[in-house]
């Protein structure tokens, strides 16, 4: 009777463990349409090795994409994974840690860079279309909506007629401390393009 007691219980953990792998297999590698898809072929091979961890460990408790959509510095990246790392539920070492920040520093620098659109505008000028591109191309909408569409948390809404763009640029560049806002590490040009389409939204 003992010996079917714990066979069942050997049977039972082993469909666990099968049923907790597929759903971390399916968050890592799930099919659905919008999902980042990253080919690694031309990456240096550290940089490889990184991903896999970024995929492994970060997939845990939240879908890639966010991380992928997003825009950080060198910095930004270490201090957000700094805070994931801090999280009970993360399981993430100090080793892990610096080949997840490696990752997004490296995909920041190299994938979402040739993202970027170009502007079309002259030397010396701005254009809010090109920063409306660079809007969503830094991944502004995970954070913020405008018309309803992206996170409807924090709408941009009118924003042109509450701030100037100075004080936008300020809010991007060096948000005030405590604010859930990231500081955002970005060319001067795209600065400038940006701010010129956030002051079109009155």
């Amino acid at each position: 009777m003992r010996r079917i007691v714990q066979s069942r219980t050997v049977i039972a953990t082993c469909l666990g463990a099968l049923v907790a792998f597929g759903a971390t297999a399916t968050a890592q590698f799930g099919s659905h349409p919008d999902e980042i898809k990253i080919d690694t072929r031309s990456y240096p091979s550290d940089v490889k090795i990184s991903y896999k961890v970024f995929a492994n460990k970060c997939s845990e408790c939240h879908g890639l994409d966010s991380s992928l959509k997003q825009t950080r510095s060198a910095q930004g990246w270490r201090d957000d994974v700094g805070r994931m790392q801090a999280m009970a539920s993360s399981h993430i070492n100090d080793r892990e840690a610096e080949a997840i920040v490696k990752f997004l520093a490296y995909d920041e620098s190299h994938r979402k860079a040739a993202l970027r659109p170009a502007s079309s505008a002259k030397p010396g000028e701005t254009s809010a279309a090109t920063g409306k591109q660079l809007y969503e191309s830094y991944g502004c909408p995970s954070c913020h909506s405008v018309a309803g569409l992206g996170n409807t948390a924090s709408a941009l809404d009118g924003i042109g007629s509450k701030k100037s763009a100075e004080e936008l640029k300020r809010l991007i560049v060096a948000p005030p401390a405590g604010s859930s806002m990231p500081a955002m590490e970005i060319p001067a040009k795209d600065l400038d393009n940006l701010v010129a389409y956030l002051t079109t939204l009155k």
